[in-house]
């Protein structure tokens, strides 16, 4: 992995760690998958690794000639406290992407002496934290995955190859279409709970991610080289309108034209075509393949949605 590639993986780490957890409570948090870790447990493992590890091994490799390490070793305090190791990982990684941006291209072949791996250079060393990182953080979906939790984005998700994608993405209009059939438009637009979306709003969301930014997303890493995501809130360009207003049938139906066209493209590509890089200011370097395994998880998401608003509305007759 190129360095600046290598920097940003490191860069969005701490955010993509920050909303896979946002959502556990203590008891989740501490609940391990069968055979393996909690959610909790490799997050402390992450935060020791670049607090007690990487941070102070990566500043003795540029204040020193060549340092030599001793073996990582001691007992660490039992801390369970899920959001203060996300913070405190957050703070040791930020240190670290600070150094590394520091450094010129003689500072990045500086070296030290690991116990267990011998001598590797700060390049090397980044390398290997920025592929742990993406181990455990497909180890967080995994758990999370076991203990029944909404899929997360697609930050370092193991990809599904693009014929499953494709596959697993033609059923969403029909889907949503079997949940909406026989409510009234009063139905469609009853909310469960104040503030929380109703299936128009949620219909208007899909339509608009699908046109604002997985379709044409996905067409700009199958033909560009390493396009650049523009960031923006996500919470502000979900709240940008009233997503009540409009026409639930119309809506659905420029959802599905468009999911045809998102389909069409994830058969046209080569299995090779997953692995194009695109650029992304939250998720980081992110290939095709997991970006569109993205939009499946997007599809659960919201048809679980869809299903307790109809739940709600049927029961507020």
């Amino acid at each position: 992995m190129e360095q600046s590639l290598v920097v940003l993986s490191l860069e969005v780490t701490p955010r993509l760690l920050a909303a896979m957890t946002a959502d556990c409570t203590s008891a989740l948090a501490w609940t391990p998958r069968a055979g393996g870790w909690s959610i909790g447990h490799v997050v402390r493992h992450l935060m020791e690794g670049d607090r007690d590890t990487f941070l102070p091994r990566l500043r003795r490799m540029v204040a020193e000639e060549r340092p030599v390490f001793d073996k990582k070793g001691g007992a660490y305090a039992e801390v369970r406290d899920l959001p203060a190791m996300v913070t405190v990982f957050a703070g040791a990684r930020g240190d670290a992407v600070r150094t590394l941006k520091s450094l010129d291209a003689e500072g990045w072949r500086r070296e030290g002496v690991s116990p267990s791996r011998g001598s590797l250079t700060i390049a090397e060393y980044a390398r290997t934290m920025a592929e742990h990182d993406i181990e455990h953080l497909r180890q967080l979906h995994e758990v999370r995955e076991t203990l029944g939790l909404t899929p997360k984005r697609a930050e370092a998700k193991l990809a599904l190859p693009l014929t499953e994608i494709a596959m697993a993405i033609t059923a969403g209009p029909e889907r949503v279409r079997e949940l909406a059939d026989g409510l009234t438009d009063a139905q469609l637009r009853h909310q469960p709970r104040d503030g929380q979306w109703s299936m128009k709003e949620t219909m208007a969301h899909l339509l608009k991610a699908e046109r604002d930014l997985f379709l044409p997303r996905l067409r700009l890493m199958a033909r560009e080289h390493r396009p650049v995501f523009e960031g923006f809130d996500p919470d502000a360009w979900a709240a940008e309108r009233d997503h009540r207003e409009g026409d639930f049938a119309e809506e659905w139906r420029q959802f599905g034209a468009l999911r045809d066209e998102t389909v069409a493209l994830m058969r046209s590509l080569s299995p090779a075509a997953g692995e194009r890089l695109g650029l992304s200011s939250f998720f980081g370097p992110i290939t095709l393949a997991q970006y569109a395994t993205h939009v499946v998880d997007h599809d659960i998401e919201h048809l679980a949605q869809l299903s307790a608003c109809r739940d709600a509305a049927l029961k507020a007759r």
